[in-house]
């Protein structure tokens, strides 16, 4: 930039494009090979081993180490396929209410009642997720991917709503407050002299 403004204060003339031109011609980015200092050839370079010890083993792990893994996927199936088998049991054609993603993990949970057709279990984004195949209504069949939740199994749970409306009115947990002030009051408030 420095060259292109004492040529600029030479020659006034110069438009910008010869300016953008001078510029790029003179690159300070290395991509000029006329402004570049002259450097030696460099080598390519080699790795060098390491001088074996005479008292040295080399020994393979990669059997060890791939058993390893092939026994840690055997526990991890055998430990799937018994959730499946203990939730089948619980869950299994019958009538859930439960929150869960509908048809994909990251969808918004919402409530969802519907006959269980299908359980899986399934690793997905780094976590376990329980998936209840069924029909909601007349809807097709869907998957409720469920994280650990407590699910409502055909009439459980509907004992809890009948307890709360045995309460009178006025009466909050089963404690019962009079009304003492107010239009609808009982009581007669007379002025005292």
């Amino acid at each position: 930039m420095l060259i292109v403004s004492t040529e600029w204060e030479n020659n006034k003339s110069m438009n910008l494009t010869d300016i953008a031109k001078k510029i790029l011609s003179e690159d300070t980015w290395g991509n000029n090979p006329s402004a570049a200092a002259p450097q030696a050839p460099g080598r390519s370079p080699t790795a060098t081993q390491p001088p074996a010890s005479p008292n040295a083993k080399m020994i393979d792990i990669s059997d060890t180490f791939k058993n390893f893994k092939l026994s840690l996927e055997k526990q991890e199936d055998a430990a799937v396929k018994k959730l499946v088998d203990e939730l089948s049991k619980q869950f299994l054609k019958k009538s859930v209410v439960v929150k869960a993603s509908k048809g994909s993990v990251g969808q918004i949970e919402k409530e969802y009642s519907f006959p269980v057709s299908r359980i899986d279990v399934r690793y997905m984004k780094d976590k376990y997720y329980i998936v209840f195949s069924g029909k909601e209504g007349n809807e097709a069949e869907s998957e409720y991917y469920l994280d650990d939740s407590q699910i409502e199994v055909d009439g459980y749970g509907q004992e809890a709503p009948t307890m709360q409306s045995s309460l009178g009115k006025g009466q909050v947990g089963g404690i019962k407050y009079p009304q003492t002030m107010g239009i609808a009051s009982k009581r007669n408030i007379v002025p005292q002299n």
